[in-house]
């Protein structure tokens, strides 16, 4: 080879290494090109569309592999994902494996699946079949139950199936406690329904077209829309509708007639289609106040077991309600519309007409104690019989416009109004025996009208760009005018050991006018600093204003009336209060924890004058101090939390209580104001742990309160004599320190996997010290008690239900200068239906108190029987029942009132053993809800509907 064959070998041979290295290099800066960021969502459902929550979902394609679980909403969220050609599978316990695979458009930055239906594993056995999710979730503010986990019978309304919820007490009225804490107002999907009526909304809604039930802490409005909390929450009912459930329409009613000229009626017609409802709700009942309370719905029989509550000072005799005998007559209609106008204007609106005629009938005992001066204790002794009627009328109407602006504003509009009046009799007799001896017939009658006008706007701007950032202004109006007239009789006839009684007659009219006018503005910010991380500003102005009159003339037997300038008040007063604070927040709804603390300032003013013939006096006060407050949630799991919450509250004497006249308005009980009172502040700590163990189906709850007031104003009563020479209290107003209280709520739930047993033990401790005058000397009260309660619900079969209930009662309070007072209840009661010929019903509620600690005005501790029977007709749509009450008639009512001075204890007439007859129609009919244009439906967390 020769030397030019072998130069164009070398140079080919270059050649094809440099080709080389430069194909190489030309790969090497493909390979570092940025991949474009893409984002792949998408939601799990079951069978029937419910969540999946804890999923597991992978995604792999020829580039990576990703893993994660679905949210307590079933949904997923794949970031950074490299290939749009991918497969997706899902698993979770209870379902198939589902996989789905597909080549998507690589210009998409994210992309949204369909939604990923899981089916039921039908090779796994009954007894442990889940369906991945638990059946109580714990979020931020919010305690969650999935209905379809709790089986109800067919026909079911609402508070049939709350009442299998752990830790759901619903009351024979359709009050609703949560581990101990009342419910105050109900939603469907996010709004007010019926009003935010509780009762109404459980009693009437049909437990089938429930998809989750949702307990909310509700700090407000401007909360809900600012996520700046302030003050104590209200714990409100929230219910959420199935999607294949969430149009119809219902019509419920009923008619009963009873043996003792009992006439009830009711009709309840409700449409509701996705966010829109209409409903119209009458009530019309007259029955005499007793076992059956004012409501004796079909199928509610009133066992008197006080289930979930705890009795405190007030006791039911064998029967459940208040001491307030008598007959009522009550007549209820009410009315709500609920729509979207269009996109972006949604309202609510409603109107509710309430009206009362009441007869009560009461027989109390009361024995009050004194310290003299000399440090000697007397009591004094005192029985009274009365009868009281009164008639009341009440319109309210509430209106609520939401006008979505943009995507980043937001108002809101709610003005309302309420017209009311009534009018009173009051008949009674009262005999005192001990150190004030007197008699006293006292005949009066009294007409108050009150209209109130109030409404509120609120604004929104949120930053797309910087998300977090929100600002917020909220401003209300109010004008409320008090009118009263009212006319007394009164025979009074003093006793002294040394002289004949003397007869006082006091014959008097008293006109009352009282106009307040309330205006008060907040604004709101909120500055994120991290993901996690925010500060949060909120200033508002109240300003309150009173023009108050109160004229007392004298009527002589020719019924003319000359005004008493002694017995007359007139004053005016403004109390203004700033509030500025600043919070820094950490952590999210995801977050393992999240805390919060800030300072709040409050700077307060009272200006007030008041007018009189003889003297005049002027009030101007000032007040500041610097309040904080602390947050803590720990999220162990989305079934596990506790929390921790520190608040102080500031509270200013009113202005009767600082201003130093002698108010003789009530001879009997002359007020004498302090013009040196402090304010009175009140520090709080809540805290509380949750969890539920879905596996054993075994919920608990914890919560514990404590509290003690600085400068609590009460009152320092001294008994002096009057120009008869008999003694009166004359009442005078201090600042005290020792006051406090502490307390503890439990529950613990535990259910089978069937759910056909559920065992409920629940209990509270309380502790409170309180301080009282009485001639100057203190006098301090100490008062310990608890509750324990064992309440299961046994479902064996279909066609039983068995609801055994037994609790102990123990109050116990102490005096420094006083006798104490110990107090045992022991409640037992069975309560419970069986079902029988496919269309029959048996119910009965049996009930037996036994009592122990209150001597007076009990006779025996009642065994209370009612029973009821019910059969279905008209193909199942109505039904004909028969209700028998207090078959034994021995039930009666106790209530029983302690304070650091005695008690009184008042008995009634409650009328309680009739029968009833009803017939009632249920006529419903339910469809699934649809999205524009076919597109599938999107909701909110509080189910309402975004499409």
């Amino acid at each position: 080879m020769n030397y030019k064959t072998k130069l164009q070998k070398h140079i080919i041979l270059l050649f094809l290494v440099m080709l080389s290295f430069n194909l190489y290099a030309q790969n090497r800066t493909d390979t570092t090109k940025p991949i474009p960021v893409r984002q792949v969502s998408g939601i799990v459902r079951d069978s029937t569309n419910q969540a999946v929550a804890g999923a597991a979902v992978t995604l792999i394609s020829t580039a990576d592999t990703l893993r994660t679980s679905t949210n307590d909403d079933g949904i997923f969220v794949f970031r950074n994902v490299k290939s749009w050609v991918f497969t997706v599978s899902v698993s979770s316990l209870g379902f198939t494996n589902k996989v789905i695979s597909g080549k998507y458009n690589d210009a998409t930055e994210r992309l949204t699946l369909n939604p990923i239906v899981l089916k039921d594993d039908q090779r796994m056995l009954d007894a442990v079949i889940v369906n991945g999710t638990p059946s109580v979730v714990y979020k931020t503010d919010t305690i969650e139950y999935r209905a379809s986990d709790y089986v109800v019978r067919a026909g079911a309304t609402v508070d049939e199936l709350l009442q299998k919820m752990e830790g759901m007490e619903v009351g024979n009225d359709g009050s609703l406690t949560v581990n101990g804490t009342a419910i105050t107002r109900a939603k469907l999907n996010g709004k007010e329904i019926y009003g935010g009526d509780v009762a109404t909304a459980v009693q009437n809604l049909p437990a089938e077209i429930v998809e989750k039930i949702q307990i909310v802490d509700d700090y407000g409005n401007t909360a809900a829309r600012t996520g700046i909390k302030e003050g104590d929450p209200a714990k409100i009912l929230n219910i959420t509708t199935r999607a294949d459930k969430s149009v119809g329409n219902m019509a419920r009613l009923n008619a009963g007639i009873g043996t003792l000229d009992q006439l009830e009626g009711s009709a309840n017609l409700t449409r509701i289609n996705k966010n829109q409802t209409l409903t119209l709700n009458s009530t019309f009942t007259q029955t005499p106040n007793g076992i059956a309370g004012g409501n004796s719905s079909v199928g509610r029989l009133g066992g008197g077991n006080n289930r979930g509550g705890r009795s405190g000072s007030g006791f039911g005799g064998g029967g459940s309600g208040s001491a307030s005998g008598g007959t009522s007559l009550r007549a209820l209609p009410a009315f709500t519309y609920r729509d979207k106008i269009n996109d972006k204007i949604e309202f609510v609106a409603s109107y509710s007409f309430r009206y009362n005629d009441n007869e009560v009938i009461t027989d109390s005992y009361s024995e009050i104690n004194s310290i003299l001066a000399d440090s000697s204790l007397v009591t004094t002794f005192t029985k009274r019989d009365g009868t009281n009627l009164t008639n009341s009328k009440n319109h309210n109407i509430n209106f609520e416009l939401e006008y979505n602006i943009d995507s980043a504003n937001f108002i809101q509009f709610t003005p309302s109004i309420t017209l009311s009046n009534s009018d009173s009799q009051n008949n009674s007799n009262t005999f005192q025996t001990g150190f004030i001896r007197q008699d006293q017939r006292n005949l009066s009658n009294s007409f108050n009208r009150t209209p109130i006008i109030s409404g509120t706007i609120a604004y929104q701007h949120i930053w797309l760009s910087k998300p977090g950032r929100n600002f917020s202004i909220e401003a209300t109006v109010g004008r409320q005018n008090n009118e009263a007239e009212s006319e007394q009789n009164n025979i009074i006839r003093y006793y002294d050991d040394n002289t004949p009684p003397i007869d006082s007659i006091i014959h008097r009219a008293i006109n009352t006018d009282n106009l307040q006018k309330n205006y008060r503005t907040s604004i709101t910010y909120s500055e994120p600093l991290s993901d996690l991380s925010r500060l949060e500003f909120n200033s508002n102005i109240e300003r309150r204003g009173y023009d108050n009159s109160r004229v007392t003339s004298n009527i002589d037997l020719a019924d003319n009336r000359f005004v008493i300038d002694s017995l007359s008040n007139i004053f005016n007063y403004f109390f203004t209060q700033y509030r500025n604070s600043v919070n820094y927040k950490y952590g999210n709804n995801n977050s393992k924890y999240s805390y919060s603390v800030g300072l709040t300032s409050v700077n307060t003013t009272l200006l007030g004058e008041r007018v009189g013939v003889s003297i005049n006096t002027n009030t101007n006060r000032n007040y500041f101090k610097l309040i904080p407050i602390a947050r803590f949630q720990l999220k162990l799991s989305n079934t596990h939390k506790l929390s921790l919450f520190y608040n102080g509250r500031a509270n200013e004497p009113s202005f009767d209580q600082i201003q130093p006249v002698r108010d003789v308005s009530n001879p009997q009980r002359p007020i004498v104001g302090n013009p040196d009172l402090k304010v009175a502040f009140t520090h709080a700590a809540v805290g509380e742990y949750s969890n539920y163990i879905a596996n054993a189906k075994f919920n608990y709850n914890i919560r514990f309160n404590a509290s003690f007031t600085e400068n609590q104003v009460t009152s320092n009563t001294f008994q002096i004599r009057d120009f008869n020479k008999s003694f009166i209290n004359e009442v005078r107003y201090v600042n005290v320190q020792g006051n406090n209280r502490q307390s503890a709520d439990y529950t613990f739930s535990k259910q089978t996997n069937d759910r056909k047993y559920n065992f409920s033990f629940t209990g509270s401790v309380d502790r409170s010290k309180r301080v009282a005058l009485s001639n100057g000397i203190r006098n301090t009260s100490e008062n310990w008690g608890f509750k324990e309660s064992f309440g299961p619900r046994v479902s064996p079969a279909a066609w039983i239900d068995i609801n055994p209930y037994v609790s102990f009662d123990y109050n116990k309070t102490s005096y420094s200068i006083a006798r104490g007072i110990e107090q045992k209840i022991w409640s037992l009661s069975l309560d419970g239906n069986i079902y029988f010929l496919k269309r029959l019903q048996f119910g009965y509620a049996l009930s037996k108190n036994y009592v122990s600690g209150i001597n007076n005005n009990i006779s025996n501790n009642p065994f209370v029987i009612n029973t009821m029977l019910q059969m279905k007709v008209f193909k199942n749509k109505g039904s004909l029942q028969i209700r028998a009450y207090d078959l034994l008639n021995e039930n009666n009512f106790i209530n029983r009132t302690d304070n650091v001075y005695g008690f009184t204890e008042i008995a009634t007439n409650p009328n309680s053993r009739y029968v009833m007859l009803n017939l009632s129609m249920n006529i419903q009919k339910w469809t699934g809800a649809v999205g524009k244009n076919g597109n599938s439906l999107r909701r909110r967390g509080d189910g309402s509907f975004m499409n």
